[in-house]
């Protein structure tokens, strides 16, 4: 809890003292360390009341005009469109990042994509050799045999020529 403790003096609140549920303010509690001040006051050194009528904006109860006076809506307004750009330049940054990081990821994939390329047609390459190497044993295969069945069918003739031989010798 936050309240007065010297009411309204000249021009705006008095000292300011933390309550800790008494109702009295403590010596040690007063409000003088900075982040307290911030937060009550912004960037000004005194509190002034918020106004309700701008008509009477140079009421003596409301300070010296705009030194004391709280923010405007238009200042406030000011404030929250710095903060938003605030946010939006960070937000900004923070995708900037992201988008450098997905193009380096994208980068090393292509690069994984260009090598995997390059092993895929050597592979076809291998792939068409064997294809050839293969065809030209199954040719040579092919002629051994022919060669082969050639050779036996010589050694029947042959055979049969010596059988025929010997038979009519002894007759």
């Amino acid at each position: 809890n936050w309240r007065g403790t010297s009411g309204v003096s000249a021009g705006g609140w008095g000292r300011f003292k933390k309550s800790n549920g008494g109702g009295g303010g403590q010596r040690g509690n007063s409000i003088n360390d900075p982040t307290a001040e911030h937060y009550l006051f912004g960037n000004r050194k005194s509190y002034a009341p918020p106004r309700l009528n701008r008509e009477y904006d140079d009421d003596v109860e409301n300070g010296e005009g705009t030194l004391t006076a709280p923010l405007t809506e238009t200042e406030e307004r000011m404030r929250n469109s710095e903060h938003l750009l605030r946010e939006t330049q960070a937000l900004c940054a923070e995708s900037e990042q992201i988008g450098a990081a997905t193009l380096e990821t994208m980068g090393r994939q292509r690069e994984q994509i260009e090598r995997s390329s390059g092993f895929l047609q050597e592979s076809l390459q291998n792939t068409e050799q064997a294809r050839q190497i293969m065809k030209e044993m199954a040719y040579r295969a092919f002629k051994n045999k022919i060669f082969l069945y050639c050779v036996i069918a010589l050694l029947v003739i042959a055979n049969g020529a010596v059988i025929i031989h010997l038979w009519r010798r002894r007759k």
